[in-house]
């Protein structure tokens, strides 16, 4: 079939779709799998079928309309229309809808979906000043107030950690909150109350394509104590759906009787760690590279090193220094046996939580290309995954792509791979930590938290280069070795990094400083 009728029938079937029901959340992910479709086949490339896509939904919902344009297209400028939008009844629309499209444009970013050279500097210039506008909406139309201590009071030994999403053990983010609250409490002194805050939609109120909603663990209710590296650490959840002002109030008035020296936003666009910013100082410890949204005195990077551009509020706050990593090691190996591998195999991983995603059809097409070099070569993929083992088995290379779904057993399964290969993408970064931390060494291209984690030396420019490398490792076992122990060195000098209690104590008084200034 030639490109014209691949794009052809890509554009009939999705006109169809969003002419169609969109008021369930069934309909609004047959509606995304029509954008993915059509993205696939390149309609986003094709100026006269987004020509015809653009006057086939003209009288549409114009957010269903403009997202599910920009989904096929990755062009930013669709997302300017839907703030233009927003703006002019950033007063009558409902907050949850709001929220809704606010994360669910973060979310296409974060997924690497977004053309950013579309509209340069987005974040900064746009998607940032509409978060401080959905702030102020908040705070006016919820009367939430935020108390601050009067000036000149003597320091409590306090700090109170917000994140949006604390889930278990299992989750990267939440691991490495607790390590940041053990780190306070036994190594710094303080005291820390953490608020499990849940802001992000967990359920679908605007009919912003590709739906997101985020995971809420039901458990995690009301107070809580965890253990964790020997310290008892206090945690105040809220499963409560959507933006109230009850569950926002109760946040606050936490605070104002905890009385804190300082609020950590842990990760990026950390609501109540923001409208809190007006009461007292704020730092903010992202868990992802790109851009952080954020309005703390002070943001850590996230192993990036280079400043924002401009003289934005988000680059005067900005400072070099990533948080380090919780790493799992337990000692645990297998044998290939265990896994079903042969010795003779040279064995690379694709790890994630979002592999449904981030496989796509060009990744696959680059591992081909691998498999095609290094006959001995085979690609394992550890996470869990729904639409991936289907696209697996009907490629030409089915019986060398496995997936194993969930892999409790990481540290395990490290101790009998060879290579870890990331896709393009923004997260990973855990995974490639592990890794490392079991000798396997990386192979990235530039960019997201994987790049940032693994360092220039396992960094490549382009697929010929990625390519090339991985048949490199395969052909000589000095080399392979070399890079294992590179590896090694390398997650040792990134645990160093994070690991710096003096500096994080810098950072948290400068931002008490710099608090007490603006005040």
């Amino acid at each position: 079939m030639q490109a014209s009728d691949i794009h052809a029938a890509a554009l009939t079937d999705l006109i169809a779709r969003l002419c169609g029901p969109a008021g369930t959340g069934e309909s609004l992910k047959a509606i995304s799998d029509g954008c993915e479709a059509a993205r696939a086949a390149g309609l986003g490339q094709d100026a006269a079928a987004m020509a015809r896509l653009d006057g086939a939904t003209a009288g549409l919902d114009p957010i269903l309309r403009e997202s599910a344009l920009a989904c096929v297209s990755g062009d930013l400028r669709r997302y300017l229309h839907i703030l233009t939008m927003l703006d002019n009844v950033l007063d009558l629309a409902p907050l949850e809808g709001l929220n809704q499209i606010y994360w669910s444009m973060q979310r296409q970013l974060f997924l690497m979906r977004m053309d950013l050279g579309s509209v340069p500097n987005f974040v900064a210039e746009h998607l940032f000043p509409f978060y401080e506008r959905l702030l102020r909406q908040m705070a006016a139309r919820l009367g939430l107030v935020p108390v601050a201590r009067p000036a000149d009071q003597p320091d409590t030994g306090r700090v109170v950690i917000v994140t949006n999403q604390f889930l278990s053990a299992e989750h990267q983010p939440s691991r490495d909150l607790l390590l940041l609250a053990v780190r306070l409490q036994r190594d710094l002194g303080r005291t820390v109350l953490v608020l499990n805050t849940n802001m992000m939609p967990d359920r679908y109120y605007s009919p912003f394509v590709p739906p997101f909603a985020a995971a809420v663990e039901e458990r995690l209710s009301g107070e809580q104590t965890i253990r964790c590296g020997g310290e008892r650490i206090r945690m105040l959840s809220s499963t409560i759906p959507g933006i109230t002002a009850g569950k926002l109030t109760g946040f606050l008035s936490a605070v104002e009787t905890f009385d804190p020296d300082l609020v950590i936003a842990f990760g990026g666009s950390v609501i109540v760690a923001d409208l809190l910013e007006s009461a007292h100082p704020v730092m903010c410890v992202p868990t992802t590279s790109g851009q952080t949204v954020s309005l703390a005195d002070i943001v850590l990077d996230f192993g990036g090193h280079t400043p924002p551009v401009g003289n934005s509020r988000l680059t005067q706050s900005w400072r070099p220094s990533r948080f380090g990593l919780s790493l799992r090691r337990t000692g645990e190996t297998a044998t290939r046996a265990e896994f079903t591998l042969q010795e003779a195999e040279f064995v690379c991983v694709v790890v994630g939580n979002r592999l449904d995603a981030e496989t796509d059809g060009a990744f696959l097409t680059l591992l081909g290309r691998i498999l095609d070099a290094i006959p001995q070569a085979l690609v394992l993929f550890a996470g869990g995954v729904e639409s991936l083992p289907g696209r697996l088995a009907a490629d030409r290379h089915a019986g060398r792509l496995r997936s194993l779904g969930h892999v409790d057993r990481m540290e395990a399964l490290m101790s009998v791979c060879d290579l870890f290969v990331n896709p393009r993408r923004t997260g990973g970064g855990a995974g490639a930590a592990q890794a490392m931390a079991g000798g396997v060494p990386v192979l990235s291209f530039d960019g997201g938290d994987v790049a940032s984690v693994a360092g220039p030396s396992f960094l490549v420019a382009d697929e010929a280069a990625f390519v090339a490398r991985a048949v490199a490792l395969a052909d000589d076992p000095t080399l392979l070795a070399e890079a294992r122990q590179e590896a090694r060195s390398r997650i040792a000098t990134v645990e160093r990094e994070g690991a710096d209690n003096g500096q994080l104590s810098a950072y948290m008084a400068e931002a008490v400083s710099l608090f007490a200034k603006r005040r």
